[in-house]
Parts: C-alpha cells; structure tokens; sequence
C-alpha cells in the first residue's frame, strides 16, 4: 500500500471491514450451533478479539448521547475516527470524533475529540492540546485537507475538527 494514498473515507471502509468481520462471525456461529456440540468444542474460535486500548494508550471514552437510553436519532449514529499520518513521519496516528449527551457537561468536563500521535512501537499519545484540536459537542465525521507541497511532500491537517461540532 502506498503510504501516502489518501485515506478519505477511512471511517466508512473501517466500518464496512469490521461489519464484514461481524456478519462472518456471526454466519459461521449460526452454521456450527445445528452442529454436535462435540464437533463444536474441537473447532478453534472463528476470532480472539483483546481490549490493549489502555496499554496502547488510546485512554479516552467516546461519548455519544445517553449511556442507557438514546431518545433522539443524533445519539445514535456514533461519531467517527481516522487513521492517517497527520505529521508526515510515515506512521499511521488516529483521531477520534467525541460526542456529548443531551444533557451537556460542566466546562472543564466536557468530552473532547482526540488525536493520538503513533510512537512507532505499538503506542500513542494524546496530542490533542497541542495540536489546538480540543472542541466540544456533536462531533460526526472527519475530514482533511491534503496538499502537497512544492518538494513533493504530502501535507495534511484536520479541517472539520473544530467546525463539525456544536455547541
């Protein structure tokens, strides 16, 4: 893969992947319960999936309307995230949309999106305040612009971070 495709819809594809991923593993469950279940116990696990979102350092929570109940259609549809290099060093960094409840929060509590730079060793940090991309409220989606400069350079930078959002 070239490492400099721009990655534009990144959100949707990964969704498409995972829901693929979902559906097969759903599918091949379906298919073996009408089988013994001494044929099932000997068949290994279609997919081993492990939470090293904190060990990795992807710590924040994505918010996105109620935690139990989701009243209006807004707090429903998720938010986003995007896998791209934001600072050129050929390592994939990821930015996650955050959202907010119909409620709201105080100020200083308000969730905020993130952008968490690739240490190149299975890690990230969260350089969201230094990158100026903290905003609140309905965040959904993600955008950027891609340039290249005049040394054939790829430049990039988050343009929806801090207009896709409302208060």
């Amino acid at each position: 893969m070239n490492r400099h495709a721009p990655l534009h819809y990144i959100s949707i594809v990964g969704q498409l992947v995972i829901g693929l991923a979902g559906f097969i593993v759903l599918a091949r469950g379906l298919a073996t319960a009408q089988e013994p279940a001494a044929l099932q116990s000997a068949k290994a696990p279609a997919a081993n999936f492990m939470d090293i979102g904190e060990k990795a350092g992807l710590t924040m929570t994505n918010i996105f309307g109620g935690v139990d109940t989701k009243k209006y259609i807004i707090e429903t549809t998720g938010t986003g995230i995007a896998i791209f290099d934001y600072d050129n060093d050929g390592w994939p960094d990821i930015f996650v949309v955050n959202g907010t409840t119909l409620e709201g929060f105080p100020a200083d509590r308000a969730p905020t999106n993130h952008l968490y730079h690739n240490n190149h060793d299975g890690t990230f940090t969260d350089v969201t305040e230094k990158a100026g991309l903290v905003a609140t409220g309905w965040g959904q989606g993600f955008a950027r612009e891609t340039t290249t400069t005049t040394d054939g350079k790829i430049s990039t930078s988050p343009i929806m971070a801090k207009t896709a959002v409302s208060q």
